[in-house]
């Protein structure tokens, strides 16, 4: 079930009417939170069945699992229990994920390898189908358990709300991930329907509509086209390609957490922002600082920290966690060498910057018009590197890859090549999106996100948002890229 198709928008009305209006006129008020909280928890469970209904028992294994982990956690004395009892739940997380997501990616790699070292070589794989979402409901599942055992967090005492926690259906299969300390304590209250925020909720829901519909589906045909046969492509329809899968991936997955933000809102509950006009960034530091916060800040606090983060003794300890972290997120982003070398490159990306920030950029001060110039410059750089990697993110094998660019850095002739006037339409709002989203519609105060404060103009510009998704939105119902991690 796809949020931008006509079966979401009327299994949302439906679960909308009931939960605030059925289920409203309940008087007593622990009842009726009793309700909300399982009604949205059979909804996220028949949400997530209308793709592949078996895996449901696999996320009901793994509730329960966790549940009592961080109950007996919680409640043992024997540091040698909670130990026990929290490697009972990583394993029972990750073990999930690395069967379904790594089990044919190692042995992709043992075939490879007997390959070279034999002339029969191997040949195993295993039909495995991959549960939609899987890599961000493990990932909140696992960091409940880890923050009950470090004390940061009490354990639920209700089942049915922990459960509500790990499926909650607006970012069930592609986040923003949600951490338990920030979502359960929302689901002990009792909300009231006239202090939704709907322009709140509507603002983001519009504008990941229409990202996702009008940017990255109409986009997408222009990037397919060179990563399908990248051979057949010079220098500049590269160029364009790589440039139009840079969009799409942006517009597509935030498009996704901005829905699944205005979704959450227009039931009273808030999700953390996972995009901040990441293709503004002057630096990679600051890139992923905007883009999929929800992962990064994760990674950091998960894995970066617990590896001893930037307080160790010697600084190449603290570069070897820096690359060991962006090498483990590009693995969970998919299971191929590609997606390790694209975090890898990130890692290296990122010790280059702390190296030269540390022994250049901050010893120096620069006049007006030479930093605009000095900004400039770094930020065509850090979108340059971004797209460069974007390759490695987006081609199926190292050799197409290594087709792409080498189309990009050795120039090629283009054959009777015109640029698409989509390509430059689009490319068009994306841009200046970044350049007025930076100062109008990423400002959030007191929970409000701006576009504009005059009312009849923001309604105005509703209005033409809905036409335009109506008019040039796409009827493919493509599925959003991130579904497939």
């Amino acid at each position: 079930m796809i949020f931008s198709t006509s079966l979401f928008l009327l299994f949302f009305t439906v679960v909308f009417i009931i939960y605030w209006f059925v289920l409203g006129l309940i008087k007593d008020e622990d009842k009726k939170l009793k309700a909300r909280i399982v009604f949205l928890l059979l909804a996220s469970y028949y949400f997530y069945m209308s793709w592949n209904p078996i895996f449901i028992l696999l996320i009901l294994f793994s509730t329960v699992v966790d549940y009592f982990a961080g109950k007996k956690i919680d409640s043992s004395d024997s540091q040698r229990q909670k130990k026990f009892f929290l490697i009972l739940s990583l394993v029972t997380n990750l073990g999930f994920l690395a069967y379904f997501k790594y089990t044919n990616f190692f042995l992709d790699t043992i075939n490879s390898v007997s390959g070279l070292v034999s002339d029969t070589g191997t040949n195993f794989f295993l039909d495995i189908v991959l549960p939609v979402g899987i890599s961000f409901y493990t990932f909140q599942s696992m960091c409940y358990t880890i923050d009950i055992y470090y004390g940061k967090m009490k354990p639920s005492k209700d089942f049915f709300e922990f459960a509500l926690y790990v499926t909650f259906f607006p970012q069930l299969v592609a986040g923003p991930i949600v951490r338990a300390i920030d979502f359960i304590p929302q689901l002990k209250e009792n909300r009231v329907f006239n202090k939704v925020n709907f322009q709140l909720a509507t603002n983001y829901f519009l504008l990941g509509l229409f990202k996702k519909v009008v940017i990255a589906d109409n986009i997408a045909p222009i990037s397919d086209a060179l990563f399908a046969a990248p051979e057949q492509f010079g220098t500049i329809a590269t160029w364009i390609g790589v440039m139009a899968y840079s969009i799409q991936i942006y517009c597509d997955f935030s498009g996704y957490s901005d829905m699944a933000i205005g979704v959450a809102a227009l039931l009273g509950f808030k999700l953390m922002e996972n995009f901040n006009m990441p293709y503004g960034s002057t630096s990679i530091t600051e890139f992923w600082r905007k883009w999929h916060i929800s992962l990064s800040s994760w990674l950091r606090d998960y894995l970066f920290i617990p590896l001893g983060g930037s307080r160790v003794s010697k600084k190449i300890f603290y570069y070897r966690n820096l690359m060991l972290t962006m090498l483990l997120g590009g693995l969970w982003h998919g299971a191929s060498w590609n997606f390790v070398a694209w975090g890898g490159l990130h890692g290296l990306a990122l010790i280059v910057h702390k190296l030269y920030k540390t022994k250049y950029s901050d010893n120096y001060t620069f006049s007006k018009p030479v930093k605009r110039l000095y900004t400039t410059f770094s930020w065509l750089f850090t979108m340059v590197f971004v797209m460069v990697t974007w390759v490695f993110f987006r081609a199926q094998t190292f050799g197409a890859a290594a087709q792409v660019l080498n189309n990009m850095f050795t120039f090629k002739g283009d054959v009777n090549y015109t640029i698409p006037l989509g390509f430059i339409i689009l490319f068009a709002i994306t841009f200046i999106g970044h350049i007025f989203g930076e100062k109008y519609f990423y400002k959030v105060e007191d929970d409000q996100k701006h576009i504009f404060k005059n009312p009849y103009f923001q309604g105005a510009l509703f209005g033409v948002a809905i036409f335009v998704v109506l008019l040039f939105g796409s009827d493919d119902n493509q599925a959003f890229i991130y579904f497939q991690f």
